[in-house]
């Protein structure tokens, strides 16, 4: 993506975010439009602990538990996705942007001989699984709006 394009899409975000601050009555804070922006310049899965610490080398003054509460705001604003991909870390839960994106799956690779330790997350959409969700939906009379799918293995040797 070039970098107008880039700048394009951070000021939407931050309009999006401002937009729901104001209709939830929260507070407009410089830490949160510097949170979401760095957010949105990673191109990987992240935890707290990662953003934390990038937030640190990068010279931001914000806390762990101001990283905490804003993304509690970023998931319900639609801004990011959380995920649980079942890996033995202090923050268990991992998160990635989702304003731009379309709808993708999730293949964990642990590595071998290691106690759910994450070698690779490999994002995939295959149009199988959306007929799949077309099916469901005609069957039981319901609109799908999201769905999460994951598969958890190692590489063979």
């Amino acid at each position: 993506m070039d970098t107008l394009q880039k700048e394009k899409n951070i000021a939407l975000i931050k309009d999006v975010l401002r937009n729901y601050l104001l209709e939830k009555g929260f507070r407009n804070t410089p830490e949160r439009y510097t949170i979401l922006e760095e957010i949105y310049n990673m191109d990987h899965h992240f935890n707290v602990d990662d953003l934390y610490l990038l937030m640190l080398q990068k010279k931001y003054h914000v806390s762990k538990a101001t990283i905490y509460n804003t993304i509690e705001i970023f998931l319900d604003a639609g801004l990011i996705r959380k995920h649980q991909f079942g890996e033995k870390t202090l923050t268990s839960s991992s998160y990635e942007k989702s304003y731009f994106d379309k709808q993708h799956d999730h293949l964990v690779i642990y590595k071998k001989d290691s106690d759910k330790e994450i070698e690779e997350i490999i994002e995939f959409c295959d149009p199988r699984i959306q007929g799949i969700k077309e099916a469901i939906e005609e069957a039981f009379g319901v609109k799908i709006d999201s769905h999460s799918l994951y598969f958890y293995g190692t590489k063979n040797d």
